[in-house]
């Protein structure tokens, strides 16, 4: 059988139409690895649409790319979807769900536990993000990793690797880098404008509610909680609160860190954890996902109630619990 990179360039190839669209709120990768394939179209002559449901997330806007995402389905025909970094047929949300059971769709994916829900399936769980997948794909078809491909890449490949520090880094990875810089890309200049982008408010929020953090499972785990009444006092939103459950997971003894925020009508659960923690199991349990050491999901209700149970699930995934 031929391997599912080869299938999906010969499709890429043999198709003129497509939608391009990843998980809504996106993230780094997400982002960056709908842009790179938005590239990687445009260089083959492709009719392309990019989409989600959430739009250009205000902490990217320093990216100013150059082809707008659309928050509303298009009037104009689409032959192919292709779905980016999404761990199950939800992620891209409701908006596109009718489009998913009657197009082909491309679903390219590094999530433990993805259903295979596309046409065409490339889950690639080794890969440390959807965007080094996306550069090995415009290798196939011979595409160099440059100019705003190659910065889009890059992204992608930053922001699911922490700056190259997770255990996700590969060789692979930073070969892929390497050569990304080597074809121009300056990291300098790069960083600092990904880095430029917090507010007052943003720092304000953070410090409050690093003030308010806790532990438990004697030091091993360390818990923030972001309610709908600090985002207004401080005049920030969900958004704002992207990494920083990172912080507390490096506070030293935490082997595990757990993040929940209020939102419109539900919480959002994020966690991480260090070593042979599975936190992927625990919002698994909870009907969500993600990866060994970083995953997360939704639950519907209080906020106590979503903290007790998911330190005691955490607590039963540690080492020796």
């Amino acid at each position: 059988m031929m391997p599912p990179l080869k299938r999906i360039a010969e499709h890429i190839l043999e198709t003129d139409n497509f939608l391009v669209v990843s998980h809504i709120t996106p993230d780094g990768d997400a982002l960056g690895s709908m842009l790179a394939v938005g590239e990687i179209l445009t260089i083959l002559g492709k009719k392309v649409i990019l989409f989600n449901e959430s739009g250009l997330p205000d902490r990217f806007t320093w990216l100013m790319p150059c082809r707008e995402i659309l928050q509303i389905l298009p009037d104009t025909p689409v032959d192919t979807i292709i779905v980016l970094d999404c761990g199950g047929v939800d992620r891209p949300g409701t908006v596109i769900a009718p489009w998913l059971l009657s197009k082909t769709v491309i679903n390219i994916d590094h999530h433990l536990g993805n259903p295979m829900f596309g046409t065409l399936n490339w889950v690639d769980q080794r890969a440390s993000s959807v965007g080094e997948m996306i550069g090995v794909l415009a290798r196939e078809l011979g595409i160099p990793l440059c100019g705003l491909l190659g910065q889009y890449i890059y992204l992608a490949l930053i922001s699911d690797t922490g700056d190259f520090s997770f255990n996700n880094t590969r060789p692979e990875t930073l070969e892929m880098a390497a050569e990304i810089l080597r074809l121009g890309l300056l990291p300098g200049p790069f960083h600092e404008q990904k880095q430029s982008t917090g507010t007052i408010n943003q720092l304000q929020m953070r410090g409050a509610v690093l003030q308010q953090a806790k532990l438990y499972a004697q030091g091993k785990i360390s818990v923030i909680t972001f309610t709908k009444e600090l985002f207004d006092q401080t005049g920030t939103t969900p958004e704002d609160t992207e990494g920083l459950v990172n912080t507390v997971l490096y506070i030293r003894g935490v082997q595990a860190a757990i993040s929940i925020r209020e939102e419109a009508n539900s919480l959002k659960f994020s966690l991480r954890s260090k070593g042979s923690t599975n936190v992927q199991a625990v919002a698994a349990h909870f009907g969500g996902g993600g990866h060994r050491n970083a995953a997360g999901g939704t639950l519907i209700m209080p906020i106590a109630q979503a903290q007790e149970l998911l330190i005691d699930a955490v607590t039963k995934a540690l080492p020796n619990s």
